[in-house]
């Protein structure tokens, strides 16, 4: 699992940040609009009933998690990939990155997803130039299996080597771009694509053995297992899910009211109730908070 900041939640950043949450990562959007943030929350659900209808989500829902941050520093924060996806605007772009350079992990990749721009005009005042790149995923990004990559002068082996793996894990083709044109696909392109990704889903379950017993629903054991799934699935209990989506540092032991989420520390939930934020998760306006203590 990797930890991302996708940066600008127009149509491209929510399709990008679904799919690193269909594959397992963990993804922390910011727009610089509140109202866009609001959004992510019921396009991701709308995605996850297209992709399950079409054959293209096998499971009830994504692996991974996607938190929305009205701080971008917040969804900086340990990030070890920056996905920017904000508007074709190069003024705004090379503010962002030289921002993110600053506030996320020395070792951070850091990414743009211009299809025009300069990428080393993007990275002018970046530090670190060794770890920038352009990273653009293919619209509508799920179901598209290529990913298009722009070097800079600067980009190291190493930085390339990184995300042409972290792409491959996710099942996607990293290439070079040829030429100053960016790769658009048709729409019979991506309707061909979606189609063998299904066909390929549907084979692969197909293939699967079925189990060797039903197991007893009625057993204490199958009942404290699906207790333990219900306790992992709310508040997690190992590992980084342990960590408050916020400030990364104190254990998640504060619900978020109305919508009960318990995803940061009491410290930041008060931080959240005073300056009027939303929930990370589902955007809600917090009206109260409850610490909770963990045995």
């Amino acid at each position: 699992m990797v930890r991302v900041a996708v940066i600008g939640c127009g149509g491209l950043g929510v399709n990008v940040a679904g799919e690193l949450a269909a594959q397992g990562h963990e993804v922390r959007v910011h727009d610089a609009l509140p109202e866009a943030l609001d959004r992510v929350a019921p396009r991701l659900a709308e995605d996850r009933k297209a992709l399950r209808e079409c054959g293209l989500l096998r499971q009830p829902g994504f692996l991974g998690s996607v938190f929305c941050l009205s701080r971008l520093e917040e969804a900086l924060r340990e990030a070890e990939l920056v996905l920017e996806c904000i508007t074709e605007d190069l003024a705004a772009k090379v503010s962002l990155m030289e921002v993110a350079s600053q506030s996320c992990r020395p070792t951070a990749i850091l990414s743009s997803s211009s299809m025009r721009l300069s990428m080393d005009a993007i990275f002018e005042r970046v530090s670190g130039k060794d770890r920038c790149l352009g990273i653009r995923f293919l619209f509508p990004v799920y179901a598209i299996p290529e990913v298009e990559i722009q070097i800079c002068k600067g980009t190291s082996m190493a930085t390339l080597a990184w995300v042409r793996g972290f792409l491959e894990r996710m099942g996607k083709t990293a290439f070079l771009r040829a030429g100053p044109e960016p790769l658009v696909l048709s729409e019979r392109e991506r309707e061909a694509r979606r189609s063998a990704l299904a066909l390929l889903g549907r084979t692969a379950m197909a293939r699967q053995p079925p189990p060797f017993s039903p197991p007893d629903l009625a057993s204490p054991d199958t009942l404290c297992s699906a207790l333990t799934a219900e306790v992992l699935e709310a508040g997690g209990t190992g590992g980084r899910d342990k960590d408050c989506v916020v400030c990364m540092d104190e254990e998640r032991n504060c619900v978020l009211h109305p919508c009960h989420h318990l995803c940061t520390c009491a410290a930041c939930g008060r931080m959240l109730l005073k300056r009027q934020d939303a929930c990370p998760i589902c955007r809600r306006h917090i009206t109260s908070i409850f610490r909770v203590f963990h045995s």
